[in-house]
C-alpha cells in the first residue's frame, strides 16, 4: 500500500528587521545602549558615563542615545518592541521592585519600568544585571557548547546568574545567581569585585575617579592585580565550589566587566573543594572566561525584552 504524502514542507525563517529591542545596563559609573534586532545581531551601540547623575538625568540621556541609535541604525520607530534594562542590586517584593545599590539611591525600589516606560514611550522590562549578563552569555558566548551555566558577574560587587538547559533561572523572588550570599559576612569584602580591585591599585599609587577610569587604563603587568588575585581566589573558591555542589553547570563563566586577562589569571587560580572517595572525586564545571564581545549584561536585557513582547 503507497502512503499518502502531504504537501512540500515551505521553508521559514525569521525575519530579522521585523522587530528591534534596545538593551541597556546602567551603572553607578556609566552605562551602555544597545540597539539589536530580531536574530540577535547588535546594529549600534552607546556608552556614556553617569557618575553623580540622577535617575532623571540618565533617562534623558537613554531617550538621547535612543534617538541617537535609531538614526545610526535606519530603524523605523513603529518596528521597536521596547527596552530591556539591567541594573545592579536584587529584587525586594511587596511590590516587586529592584533594590540597587549603594550610589544609586533613587534607582532603588522604584517603578523602573512604569517610570521609564512613560519617560521613553517604549514598552520596558528591569531585571537583575547578573542575571540578564548570564542570559547575555548564553546567547553570544559559551551557551554555544554549554547548555548549563553559572555566569559569575564581576563589577563594582559580585552577582551573576544561572541557565539551565538553556532557560534563565531567576527563583521565586528574581534573585537566583546572587552568589555573594554563598559566602559568610565576614569572608564578603575579599570576594572579587572591581571595587576591590580599584582600592588595591590606589595602595600603588594608581588612583581612578571611576571603575570606567580604571579599565581604560589597567595594564596586566600592575603588580596591583595579583595582590588583588591573593586576597579574592579564597571567597572565589568558596563560591564555585558551592556553585558546582548545588546546580552542577557544564560550566563558572567569569565575567561582568572583569577584563579578560584577569579573568584568565582568577580561573587559573581557582580550585574547588574536593573529597575523593576511594580515589575518585565528582567531576566539576569547566572554569571559562566570557567571550561575549561587547555588553552581556546589556545584551540579554534586550533578549528579555523580545522574550516578553514576543514570546
Amino acid at each position: 500500500m503507497m502512503s499518502r504524502m502531504g504537501q512540500p514542507s515551505l521553508p521559514l525563517s525569521l525575519a530579522p528587521h521585523a522587530a528591534y529591542a534596545f538593551g541597556v545596563a546602567v551603572r553607578a559609573d556609566m552605562m551602555t545602549v544597545d540597539l539589536v534586532h530580531l536574530s540577535g545581531r547588535v546594529i549600534a551601540s552607546r556608552n556614556a558615563p553617569t557618575a553623580g547623575a540622577s535617575r532623571t538625568d540618565i533617562a534623558t540621556m537613554i531617550a538621547t542615545l535612543i534617538d541617537q541609535l535609531l538614526e545610526d541604525g535606519g530603524v523605523p520607530p513603529e518596528r521597536l518592541c521596547g527596552l530591556g534594562l539591567a541594573l545592579p542590586g536584587f529584587f525586594v517584593s511587596d511590590p516587586l521592585r529592584i533594590n540597587a545599590p549603594l550610589g544609586m539611591e533613587d534607582w532603588a525600589t522604584a517603578d523602573l519600568e512604569q517610570d521609564l516606560g512613560q519617560a521613553l514611550g517604549l514598552t520596558a522590562i528591569a531585571d537583575n544585571d547578573g542575571s540578564a549578563a548570564a542570559l547575555g552569555e548564553y546567547l553570544y558566548g559559551h551557551g554555544d557548547t554549554c547548555p548549563s551555566l553559572a555566569y559569575l558577574y564581576i563589577d563594582g560587587g559580585l552577582g551573576g546568574g544561572i541557565i539551565q538547559d538553556g532557560k534563565l533561572m531567576r527563583g521565586s523572588r528574581g534573585n537566583a545567581g546572587e552568589f555573594t550570599g554563598l559566602l559568610p559576612p565576614a569572608m564578603r569584602a575579599d570576594r572579587p569585585t572591581l571595587t576591590s580591585l580599584r582600592a588595591i591599585l590606589a595602595e600603588d599609587g594608581k588612583s581612578y575617579s571611576s571603575l570606567s577610569d580604571m579599565l581604560t587604563s589597567i595594564e596586566p603587568e600592575m603588580g596591583g592585580i595579583e595582590r588583588w588575585l591573593d586576597r579574592c581566589v579564597p571567597a572565589a573558591d568558596a563560591v564555585i565550589s558551592a556553585i558546582g555542589a548545588i546546580s552542577d553547570p557544564d560550566a563558572i563563566v567569569i565575567g561582568g566587566r572583569l577584563p579578560s586577562f584577569i579573568g584568565e589569571r582568577l580561573a587559573r587560580r581557582l580550585s574547588f573543594y574536593t573529597v575523593p572517595v576511594r580515589g575518585r572525586d565528582r567531576a566539576f564545571p569547566k572554569l571559562l572566561v566570557s567571550k561575549v564581545d561587547g555588553d552581556a549584561a546589556a545584551l540579554g536585557a534586550s533578549a528579555l525584552c523580545f522574550n516578553r513582547s514576543l514570546l
